[in-house]
């Protein structure tokens, strides 16, 4: 099985397999996450940058909705898949940590689907929000859709077995774990070709020794989160547990919907 390289995770892991091991996540999850968002504040009139954008799932629904919607995303598998099912749709590679687009020019910012928390210590995580709040126009918002940390830190302390998922054409091993300093959640993923389904698996980058990586998502804290936006000049403004917009939770709910807000007034952000 091919192992993990000696490069970031996140340039390993968001390969021309993730949306298969993930079609679970699916438009009718997109629809419900995008319903919520001006439920807690004004998303403008655009454009709005998905941020981490992956395959593009978002983005015609955004379309959809009158918005002038642009992805943004380190991974050219998950592009060119975008590209494919939405070629009008604006797409840039780049890395969240240098956004190629103009100081104020977005009326919000989507991280969306845990698109956020992967570059390790909370200080490294800073120069990503303080891009978002710098291409944000004034008045403009940042939603934050992030998996419930506490939750996931106290499931993971439990020392859950493996998980095993048979797909159509491989099969996918989860094994998960709690790293400290600072808090993350490590899940190593092996993926394998079923028997008689090599060339499908091939077709998404799974040869037939297979594939193995870890993906890695820093924990963070509610104050944390809060903290970290602050100090780029950003201020919470709304929140909610879930997609169906249920009172945020610390300690049961299912997700962080988590909404930033740029001031009206005050010196651009650099």
């Amino acid at each position: 099985m091919t192992p993990c390289v000696d490069r970031p995770w996140f340039e390993t892991a968001f390969g021309e397999h993730y949306p298969e091991i993930y079609a679970h996540r699916d438009a009718l999850e997109a629809r419900r996450c995008l319903d919520l968002l001006p439920r807690l504040a004004s998303l403008g009139a655009g454009p709005v940058l998905d941020l981490g954008c992956g395959q593009g799932r978002h983005l015609p629904l955004l379309a959809d909705g009158g918005l002038a919607p642009v992805g943004v995303d380190l991974s050219e598998p998950l592009l060119r898949r975008a590209r494919r099912e939405g070629p009008e749709q604006p797409l840039l590679r780049a890395d969240m940590r240098a956004i190629p687009l103009r100081s104020r020019s977005c009326s919000a910012v989507l991280s969306l689907f845990t698109a956020f928390g992967y570059f390790g210590a909370f200080d490294d995580h800073l120069p990503v929000v303080t891009e978002i709040a710098r291409v944000l126009q004034p008045g403009g918002h940042w939603y934050l859709d992030f998996l419930n940390s506490r939750r996931v830190a106290d499931d993971l302390a439990a020392l859950p077995a493996p998980r095993e998922r048979i797909l159509d054409d491989v099969v996918v091993r989860e094994e998960r774990r709690l790293a400290h300093g600072p808090l993350r959640a490590v899940k190593t993923v092996s993926i394998l070709p079923r028997p008689g389904r090599e060339e499908a698996a091939a077709t998404v980058g799974i040869g037939p020794a297979g594939l193995r990586y870890r993906e890695e998502v820093t924990l963070f804290s509610l104050d944390e989160f809060d903290d970290l936006a602050a100090r780029a000049g950003l201020a919470r403004v709304a929140a909610a547990g879930d997609y169906d917009g249920s009172p945020l939770d610390s300690a049961t709910g299912d997700r962080w919907m988590l909404v930033y807000r740029r001031p009206t007034c005050g010196k651009d952000i650099s």
